[in-house]
């Protein structure tokens, strides 16, 4: 077996190199990069764990796009805003593509999902769904169920303090799956919010995406799972039926509800009357998007917001200062306050800046041979956008470690940094088309929690503050570590506030 993979590699290793140097008439370098090892490439060198934190390291050597190859398989990390702009915005129709991910796509079952989906008319057509429905002059239609899904984390918290972050998280989700389908969410332990979570964690069994062995030798996905090597391909036990549940079980519980007049108006019962039922497997594909590339990622930007504020009170107070001469002490925030809030605004950015909740994302494919600031970037090639590096860059955000919403501040003689939300979404025609929506989602929860609420540090039996760690799990979705906290109203009438909110 081992013998067949070596050939195989060499195989393709010479293969892409001849092609390769076939090519480039005009005779351009490569982007600097590590120096390669015969065959193998930069197998050893590509960082294992924390790779967005590894490839900005590599930008004090060789700069901002960085060119390695493994196994003949080629790639370029952009770690600037600026070459990302030139090339993922301004060149998308070349740099729109994905990579093959055999593991993912083919061995998982993962083809279905926009994120992972090759460019071409299927793309567009599934894209096309979720812009139009999250389109920024559609928001307005779903601040009343934000709001409502607030106001029950409001309650949830007055009456359960000690566990507010499985009520973020059950807020998350419920955002999410009413949306999407209609269901309102009452607890973390829902059954339709584990099926969904089940399905969404069968990722992890490709490891990181697009670096499986089986990407670099997709032919390997044909052993079966009984024959010697098919041990590397072969799933933890109910993968398949996890994401199969996943995808269709929802859905074809709303379109049952649909057809008897019963369903909730929601994203699947609007399109499926947009598309008179011609198109199901596009309504159901795109509406568990919003759920695995939704819920997470808002899961983990609300908790970021959250943990920043709680380690930082000054920050807290100007907030909550800000709030009460905007709001007054007699309601809670609503989307209408949102324009005379700046510094609840340079919050959510901060948020989104410090967090870097997509660290690298989904990566890129170069769909033919194109030249950049005298470099030659090859056909097929592999484009990572290191959103990690353009979002914690010290040249363009000093003390990049530093939680700061001043940064994003106008007025008064003040410069305000680049916007985050490019690097933080994606770029060229991979942006997250729900951006807007999950911005929506994080502003009117933090705004709530902290006009109702003072959260702080928790204090251990001397009285003191237990310090808070500031570090992330650094996964392809990053989330902050569990905290310890105090949490009590702000004032005597934030219990009335909350509890009128159940009426």
């Amino acid at each position: 077996m081992l013998n067949i993979i070596a050939i195989s590699v060499v195989i393709g290793v010479g293969w892409a190199l001849y092609h390769r140097f076939s090519r480039n008439p005009k005779s351009l370098p490569l982007p600097p990069g590590p120096k390669p090892y015969p065959i193998i490439g930069n197998l050893f060198d590509v960082p294992k764990e924390e790779a967005w934190k590894g490839f900005a390291q590599w930008s004090d050597k060789y700069g901002d796009i960085i060119y390695f190859h493994v196994l003949g398989q080629e790639a370029v990390v952009l770690n600037s805003v600026t070459a990302a702009h030139d090339l993922l915005d301004k060149r998308s129709s070349i740099y729109s593509y994905r990579p093959f991910m055999t593991m993912a796509n083919e061995v998982i079952g993962w083809n279905w999902s926009l994120p992972s989906m090759d460019y071409g008319e299927k793309f567009k057509r599934h894209r096309r769904y979720l812009q139009q429905y999250f389109s920024k002059q559609n928001l307005p239609r779903f601040y009343e169920v934000e709001t409502q899904e607030v106001h029950k984390l409001l309650r949830e918290t007055l009456t359960r303090s000690d566990d507010m972050i499985d009520h973020v998280k059950r807020l998350a989700a419920g955002v999410t799956m009413l949306t999407s389908y209609g269901h309102e969410v009452d607890s973390v332990d829902d059954p339709w919010v584990r099926v969904a979570e089940k399905g969404v964690l069968t990722i992890e069994a490709a490891g990181a995406v697009g670096a499986h062995i089986i990407d670099f030798i997709p032919w390997l996905r044909h052993i079966p799972d009984w024959a010697p090597g098919g041990s590397i391909k072969r799933l933890p036990p109910g993968t398949r039926e996890d994401l199969y549940n996943f995808v269709h079980k929802p859905f074809e519980h709303v379109k049952e509800q649909f057809a008897k007049g019963k369903a909730v108006k929601c994203y699947v019962t609007d399109l499926l009357e947009e598309t008179n039922g011609q198109d199901e497997e596009g309504v159901c594909c795109t509406a568990a998007v919003t759920y695995s590339a939704g819920f997470d990622a808002t899961f983990s930007a609300l908790l970021t917001a959250v943990i920043a504020l709680v380690a930082n009170p000054i920050i807290q107070a100007r907030l909550q200062a800000e709030m009460d001469l905007v709001i007054g002490k007699d309601r809670l925030p609503t989307f209408a306050d949102r324009d005379s809030m700046p510094y609840m605004q340079a919050i959510v950015s901060e948020t989104f800046r410090w967090g870097a909740t997509t660290p690298v994302g989904v990566p890129h494919r170069l769909s033919q041979d194109d030249y950049y600031n005298g470099y030659y970037l090859p056909a097929g090639c592999t484009i990572m956008a290191n959103a990690w590096a353009m979002l914690h860059d010290p040249r363009v955000y000093p003390e990049p470690e530093i939680f700061n919403p001043d940064r994003f501040l106008t007025g008064e003689g003040r410069t305000p940094q680049p916007d985050p939300r490019g690097p933080a979404f994606g770029f060229g025609r991979r942006v997250c088309p729900g951006k807007d929506f999950s911005e929506n989602h994080v502003w009117i929860t933090i705004s709530s929690l902290f006009y109702a609420f003072k959260i702080s540090p928790a204090i251990d039996k001397n009285g003191e503050e237990i310090p808070i760690d500031l570090s992330f799990f650094e996964h392809s979705i990053r989330h902050p570590r569990p905290f310890k906290y105090t949490l009590k109203p702000r004032r005597p009438n934030s219990v009335n506030l909350i509890n009128q909110t159940a009426y």
